[in-house]
């Protein structure tokens, strides 16, 4: 429990500096901290649940010092938290820059 607390609380720090340093660059003011905050979260965990996804399989051997072999096969996904990094990061960026391209839009 106390992971997934701290996953959670990173996703938020990643969603609300994104978010955040969006709104800065397109200047709209922007500062809607709760909801980049939320976002990250959605975002991190839905990144996460991609190691639920089915994969190849992915077999490595490798040879130790003593003439044992060792083979490894992994048949899920294996960079989820790469994935959850970029996902917490991205979903508070496209939902600012999206709230921009509207405002630019409707005020044509």
């Amino acid at each position: 429990m106390i992971f997934l607390l701290g996953h959670a609380l990173v996703a938020m720090v990643l969603g609300v500096a994104s978010g955040w340093l969006t709104s800065a660059f397109t200047k709209t003011g922007s500062r809607r901290l709760k909801a980049y905050a939320l976002l990250g979260v959605i975002g991190y965990f839905a990144g996460f649940s991609t190691c639920f996804l089915p994969w190849h399989k992915n077999t490595i051997s490798y040879q130790l010092s003593g003439g044992t072999v060792v083979t490894s096969t992994a048949n899920f996904f294996q960079y989820y938290e790469r994935v959850a990094v970029i996902a917490a990061i991205m979903l508070p960026c496209m939902y600012e820059l999206s709230r921009f391209f509207r405002a630019r839009q409707s005020s044509s």
